[in-house]
């Protein structure tokens, strides 16, 4: 087992992080920042992007929440650069079933294969539902010992329950990559990331007219509401590629790594293996970054 406190050092001491993405894309409009964000910082080395499950009322199925996920990463990785972009991989069909037989997917393949190819350890940094990930482990377990998982998921230790959608979706899932042993850097939404919102006013001054993609952001943001009176929109997903692209913006604790509970309840056992938790983020330094690295 990794020795996590070596982890967070690694992770701290900043420098480029070769990383995998595993994203909802099309779930809400939060992702494709992040991705965009992933493809044009000078500290992440994107290796591949994996689609995943989602089911809401933008989905009919969790598969076609992985398909429209799949063809938004395409649109975005298009709007960036039509002539250079990373290789992209269908992920899970439907959610985790049973925690001890994965749904194999060309996602989970990709992450065994590049993780086990790897002399240096793999980032997998996942932004929504955690299925891919969780089979990933669960067909080839040595890659716990070679790679460390990044994960916006779950709500604060201090909110009064953790049913937050990209856990809930799949708890088998999450439970999963939290008993493993990967080293985890877990970042919680309410209470933590709900700190990352935006307006449009915000984006039409920073983003509107830089280029294609930035067009783009601001358009499905403004698409999002009906009425942008005094609304805000949370921007949720691209806090786990600032916790790599701008460690020092987020501040964070090794801590036991609770027991999730069926329910999404979290259970404590201080003898348990350690993971990173984030207890709070710099809002206007992350924003700051982003919309640097997007609008060039």
């Amino acid at each position: 087992m990794q020795d996590i406190r070596e982890v967070y050092a690694d992770i701290k001491r900043g420098g480029v992080k070769k990383i995998i993405l595993d994203t909802d894309t099309y779930n809400e409009i939060d992702d494709q920042f992040a991705l965009a964000w992933a493809v044009l910082s000078d500290r992440i080395e994107l290796l591949s992007v994996n689609a995943a499950p989602f089911l809401n009322n933008r989905s009919t199925s969790p598969e076609d929440g992985m398909e429209k996920s799949y063809s938004e990463i395409l649109n975005i990785l298009e709007l960036i650069s039509p002539e250079k972009k990373p290789p992209v991989f269908r992920g899970s069909t439907e959610f985790l079933k049973d925690k001890g037989s994965p749904i194999v997917s060309d996602a989970a393949k990709n992450i065994v294969d590049t993780v086990m190819a790897s002399d240096e350890r793999i980032y997998v940094v996942a932004i929504g539902a955690i299925t891919n990930v969780a089979s990933a482990i669960i067909m080839k377990p040595e890659i716990v010992d070679k790679m460390a998982v990044v994960w916006l998921g779950g709500h604060s230790r201090e909110w009064q329950n953790s049913r937050e959608f990209n856990m809930v979706q799949d708890v088998k899932s999450a439970q999963t990559v939290m008993d493993s042993g990967v080293p985890f850097y877990q970042i919680p939404c309410m209470g933590v990331c709900d700190h990352l919102a935006t307006t449009i006013p915000e984006l039409e001054a920073c983003l509107r007219g830089k280029n294609r993609l930035c067009d783009y952001l601001v358009d499905i943001v403004r698409g999002y509401t009906r009425d942008p009176y005094c609304w805000s929109k949370v921007i949720w997903d691209v806090s786990a590629i600032a916790a790599l692209a701008i460690p020092g913006a987020l501040d964070a604790v090794i801590i036991p790594t609770p027991v999730l509970t069926d329910n999404s309840l979290y259970a404590y056992d201080l003898a348990r293996h350690h993971m990173i938790y984030a207890r709070a983020l710099n809002r206007d330094r992350i924003f700051r970054e982003l919309f640097g690295a997007i609008g060039k």
